[in-house]
C-alpha cells in the first residue's frame, strides 16, 4: 500500500529553533520554512510578504531597451505589428495580453497562433505569409522563436523585424532585432524561470516605465501571467511566486468579464480562485482548443469584450474539453495495454507510438503515464509522414539534456528540463527508443525511479490549530518549485469505518489524543480503502497535507492523504 519513498527532511535544529522564536511560529512550520531555504526573519518576511515593488527591473534583461524603442517607433509611425504566439496556455495568454496592451497604446496590431496539426510549433511559413499579406513590419513572438533561426532569417529578408519573447532553452541565437529570454548565454536578468507570458509581461512593464507613466497600468495584466505561470510547469519560486500570488489576488477582486464567465461555468466563487482552479479548470479548457481543433477559440474567449460573448466562448471551450477528456481517456487505456510488453525490453523509460493517436492530447497522456509509472515518458503519434509527440520527465532528470544525447535520431526537439516535444522519422523510432532508454538507464538510479515524498516535519494532530492553518496558508501558491508542505503523523488509529467514493477515493477519520476527530481524503487511492477495511483496528503512519477550504459557505479543515503505511498487517 505504501506507494512512495519517504524522505523526512532534517534541517539544522538550532536554525529551526531560532527561526521559530524570531517569527513566532511552531516548530513544524519553522522546519517547513527551513526546508525551502527560508532561515531568517528577513527571509521569512520576503517569502510571506514579497512585493511587486521588489520585482527586478525589466531593463536588466538584455536588449529590453532595444525592443521597447522599436515597438514605440512602430506605434508612432503606425507600422503594423503582429503578435505571434504558441498554441498552449502560455502562448495564448501572453499573445492576448500583449495584443490588448498594444491595442490600448494605439498600435496597429494583429495576432497569429499556429495550427498545431498543419503548421506545428514555432514560426511557420504560413504565419510569415500571413504577416506579409497584412503588410506587417514587426513581429513579436510569445513563447516561441528562440530556435526559429531560418524563419526569422526569412523575415529579415522580407523587411520584417522580429522581437523574440521566449523562455525555452536557446541553441544558436536567431538573427532577431531583439531577443528577450532570461536563459540566453550571459543573461544579466536575475531570475531565469519566467514563462513566455512572463517575459511578455516584463516587456509591457518596460514600455510603461519607459513612457514615464506612473499609473502602474501594467499591473492589470497580472491575471494573464498568473494563469500562464501556473499552467506551464515553471518554478514557483522568487519572481514567479510573487507574480502568481498577486495575479490570483487580482482575479479574486477584479476579474475580467471573460474570467467571470468561466468561473460561473466552473461553479466557482471568484473569491476562492486558486492554483487548483487554474491547473484543473481554466488551463485545460484553454489548452483543449489548440489540442483538439484550433487555439483560435481560446483566443476569442481571452479577448471577449462582452459578457454574453464571453459566456458563449466559455461554453464552446467546455464542449471541446469534454471531447478532449474522452480522447485522452481512450489513448490512456490503449497505452496501458502496451506498457507491459514494452517493459520486457525497456525498463528505464516509456516510449509508446500509435499512428492513430490524436497529437493534441499526447502531452496529457504522457503526464498521466509519468504519474503512474514514474519513468521518463514519450508518447508519440503520426502526422504528415513524421512521428511527433510529447516528452515528460521525473523530478531531477533533465529530459532536454537527454534528448540532446539522442539528437542523431531526431529531426527536431525543444522544451525544458521537465517537458519537451520531439519530431522524428518513422525509420528512426527503434533507434531513438533504444538510445533514449540507454540515456535514462545511465542517468537514473534505482531509487530515483520511485517518486519521493519530501516530508517537512513530524506533526502531532493536536497541533493542527486555526492559527497553524492560517500560517500554513501563507506558503501558497503551491506548484513546481514551491511544493505544498507535507507532514507525518504516527501511531494513528482509524475512527469509524472507511468509505470508498466513486470507486476511486478513500475517505476515513482519525482521532487525536485529545479526542478530536479529523476527516481524511485520499484521492485515487482505492488500495488504501482495501487495506484499512481488512483490519478491525488498523494502526498506521500517514503522510499528508492540511488546508482550510470552504464548503457550503462554511470554513472547514481538510487533511489530504498522500501515502500511508500500516503498522499492523492483515492476516494472510
Amino acid at each position: 500500500m505504501k506507494r512512495y519513498r519517504w524522505n523526512l527532511l532534517s534541517p539544522d535544529e538550532q536554525v529551526v529553533s531560532a527561526l521559530s522564536e524570531s517569527i513566532n511560529v511552531s516548530q513544524p512550520v519553522a522546519r517547513a520554512l527551513c526546508n525551502r531555504g527560508v532561515t531568517t526573519f528577513d527571509g521569512a518576511k520576503d517569502y510571506f510578504r514579497s512585493s511587486i515593488e521588489h520585482l527586478p527591473s525589466p531593463f536588466l534583461m538584455q536588449q529590453m531597451q532595444c525592443a521597447v524603442d522599436r515597438i514605440m517607433e512602430a506605434i508612432r509611425v503606425q507600422e503594423r505589428i503582429m503578435i505571434y504566439g504558441d498554441y498552449d496556455v502560455d502562448g495564448t495568454t501572453g499573445t492576448a495580453m500583449l495584443f490588448l496592451f498594444l491595442k490600448e497604446q494605439g498600435a496597429q496590431v494583429s495576432w497569429y497562433i499556429n495550427d498545431r496539426f498543419t503548421e506545428g510549433y514555432g514560426l511557420s511559413s504560413e504565419g510569415i505569409d500571413s504577416a506579409v499579406g497584412q503588410k506587417v513590419r514587426l513581429i513579436i513572438t510569445v513563447d516561441c522563436g528562440i530556435r526559429a533561426n531560418a524563419e526569422i532569417g526569412r523575415c529579415r529578408e522580407l523587411g520584417i523585424d522580429v522581437i523574440v519573447c521566449d523562455h525555452h532553452e536557446p541553441d544558436d541565437l536567431p538573427p532577431a532585432y531583439a531577443i528577450l529570454n532570461p536563459k540566453v548565454p550571459g543573461s544579466t536578468y536575475p531570475f531565469r524561470e519566467l514563462c513566455g507570458c512572463g517575459v511578455a509581461f516584463k516587456l509591457i512593464q518596460a514600455i510603461v516605465l519607459n513612457s514615464g507613466d506612473e499609473s502602474e497600468c501594467w499591473l492589470k495584466y497580472l491575471d494573464f501571467v498568473a494563469i500562464a505561470t501556473a499552467a506551464d510547469m515553471v518554478s514557483l519560486e522568487e519572481e514567479n511566486r510573487t507574480l502568481v500570488r498577486e495575479g490570483l489576488k487580482r482575479m479574486r477582486k477584479l476579474p475580467r468579464g471573460n474570467f467571470k464567465a468561466m468561473f460561473s461555468l466552473m461553479k466557482v466563487d471568484q473569491s476562492e480562485i486558486g492554483m487548483f482552479h487554474i491547473a484543473f479548470g481554466i488551463a485545460p479548457r484553454i489548452n483543449a482548443a489548440g489540442r483538439m481543433h484550433s487555439a483560435e477559440l481560446a483566443m476569442e474567449w481571452l479577448l471577449s469584450e462582452s459578457e454574453a460573448v464571453a459566456i458563449s466562448h466559455a461554453r464552446a471551450l467546455e464542449e471541446v474539453n469534454v471531447r478532449r477528456r474522452e480522447v485522452d481517456g481512450d489513448i490512456m487505456t490503449k497505452a496501458e495495454k502496451m506498457v507491459a510488453s514494452h517493459f520486457a525490453s525497456y525498463c528505464s523509460s516509456i516510449v509508446l507510438y500509435d499512428e492513430s493517436w490524436h497529437l493534441g492530447v499526447l502531452g496529457i497522456v504522457a503526464s498521466k503515464m509519468l504519474e503512474k509509472h514514474y519513468l521518463p515518458t514519450v508518447i508519440l503519434g503520426s502526422m504528415n509522414g513524421f512521428i511527433k509527440g510529447s516528452v515528460r520527465s521525473v523530478e531531477g532528470f533533465n529530459v532536454y539534456e537527454a534528448l540532446q544525447e539522442c539528437s542523431d535520431w531526431l529531426e527536431q526537439f525543444g522544451g525544458h528540463n521537465q517537458a519537451a516535444g520531439v519530431t522524428l522519422r518513422p525509420e528512426n523510432l527503434a533507434g531513438f527508443r533504444k538510445k533514449f532508454n540507454e540515456v535514462c538507464a545511465a542517468g537514473l538510479s534505482l531509487g530515483e525511479r520511485q517518486k519521493v515524498l519530501a516530508v517537512d516535519a513530524e506533526l502531532p494532530l493536536e497541533e493542527i490549530t486555526s492559527n497553524f492553518l492560517n500560517v500554513l496558508a501563507q506558503f501558497a501558491p503551491f506548484g513546481y518549485g514551491n511544493r505544498e508542505p507535507l507532514f507525518v503523523s504516527r501511531e494513528l488509529q482509524l475512527f469509524g469505518s472507511p468509505r470508498l467514493l466513486r470507486q476511486r477515493h478513500v475517505k476515513f477519520s482519525v482521532r487525536d489524543s485529545g479526542g478530536r476527530v479529523f476527516d481524511v481524503i485520499g484521492f485515487d487511492r482505492p488500495d488504501i480503502y482495501d487495506e484499512l477495511s481488512s483490519l478491525s483496528r488498523p494502526v498506521f503512519v500517514m503522510i499528508y497535507s492540511v488546508e482550510k477550504r470552504m464548503w457550503n459557505n462554511r470554513e472547514q479543515m481538510q487533511i489530504k492523504l498522500h501515502d500511508l503505511e500500516l503498522r499492523n498487517k492483515p492476516k494472510s
